[in-house]
């Protein structure tokens, strides 16, 4: 699963923004609680401020972008102090993770999974993961060309000439050469803005509004059951309304027994909780959830945050290939819906 972490270390190797470790040591003058470190920017993460031997790295606030550190007492004169850590060439981190975020999306927007899910970080494909960095690695150039604009050719009196406007020109020409990139693999690998989508017709029944579903093509002689096949929603400009409630997918195998835990940000040992799941075009209730508070009785008891989830196998056996399910916890009679989601049946073959 790719992360915001992962994917900016990639995109700093992809620019030559490799973090560079270094120690500056100093002494306090007593006048000032703010000092400049000769290196930036800086990863404020992981620097460690020293002061007469002691780690004051909690007690500092750390200004990525100039290289200052601000201590929160102005130390005694002729304090020996010792900085430690990493700085790097271009960029903070902040900036870099914004450019992976711009990155994934743009190049992710109006695209669905084979469910219908919008893709985000935690289910974006492995393959789809370089082509985000190389994107990200433009709007990181783009920065920097945008920098090097302000820069103007030197001419001095001996005639010597300094173009430092060359900058900028190689600065374009890269970008240039990343977009045609990041486009060859999106054409190739058919994802991305340059996707080359191909499409069966789909009918759309005017009296449900449903689609027809489609299934695969079989051999004349082929009398095996019919596999249905899963094709991308299109969101039709579609934009879901924001709400509060943790939306979470769950993936069941038929026949086999299933459980997952859910943490909340609050103790609820004290709530009634209930889950339930509906199919569409099902009447009623199919399954509901047997809910439990797996930390009583354990050590961390008292922090009750976490509910889990379980149906039996035959529970699962119940339900449809797609059905929808949400966790309400009710208390003083007021009940508050914290999950919802969709349940995703892949059908047994050994039964």
């Amino acid at each position: 699963m790719a992360t915001i972490a992962s994917l900016a270390d990639r995109l700093r190797s992809e620019i030559g923004d490799t973090p560079k470790s270094f120690v500056y040591q100093f002494t306090a003058d007593g006048n000032t609680n703010r000092y400049l470190i000769p290196y930036s920017p800086l990863d404020g993460l992981n620097l460690v401020v020293n002061l007469n031997g002691a780690d004051v790295s909690e007690d500092v606030e750390v200004e990525e972008a100039t290289g200052y550190i601000v201590f929160d007492t102005v130390p005694t004169a002729d304090d020996a102090i010792i900085v430690a850590g990493n700085y790097f060439r271009y960029f903070t981190t902040t900036e870099v993770q914004s450019y992976i975020n711009i990155a994934f999306l743009e190049h992710s927007a109006f695209h669905t999974d084979a469910y219908g899910r919008s893709v985000s970080l935690q289910n974006i494909p492995t393959l789809e993961e370089y082509p985000v960095v190389v994107y990200a690695s433009t709007l990181a150039l783009y920065a920097l060309a945008n920098d090097a604009a302000f820069d103007i050719n030197v001419f001095a009196p001996d005639g010597v000439t300094i173009p430092r406007s060359e900058r900028y020109q190689q600065l374009m020409q890269m970008i240039q050469t990343r977009k045609e990139q990041y486009k060859e693999l999106c054409s190739q690998l058919g994802i991305g803005m340059f996707k080359i989508d191909v499409f069966s017709f789909r009918r759309i029944s005017k009296t449900t509004n449903h689609y027809v579903p489609i299934f695969q093509p079989q051999e004349i002689d082929d009398r095996s059951a019919a596999t249905r096949v899963h094709l991308p929603t299109p969101t039709y400009g579609n934009v879901e309304t924001p709400v509060s409630i943790v939306t979470q997918d769950l993936f069941v195998y038929e026949g086999d027994a299933y459980e997952f835990t859910i943490v909340l940000d609050f103790e609820v040992d004290t709530y009634t909780a209930k889950s339930e799941i509906l199919g569409v075009g099902i009447p009623g209730v199919i399954a509901t959830f047997t809910i439990t508070f797996p930390n009583v009785g354990t050590a961390d008891g008292a922090g009750l945050r976490t509910l889990k989830l379980a149906l039996t196998g035959t529970q699962t056996r119940m339900l449809p290939s797609t059905s929808y399910y949400d966790v309400q916890l009710t208390k003083d009679g007021v009940t508050q819906t914290y999950v919802r989601g969709k349940i995703f049946k892949t059908e047994e073959v050994t039964e």
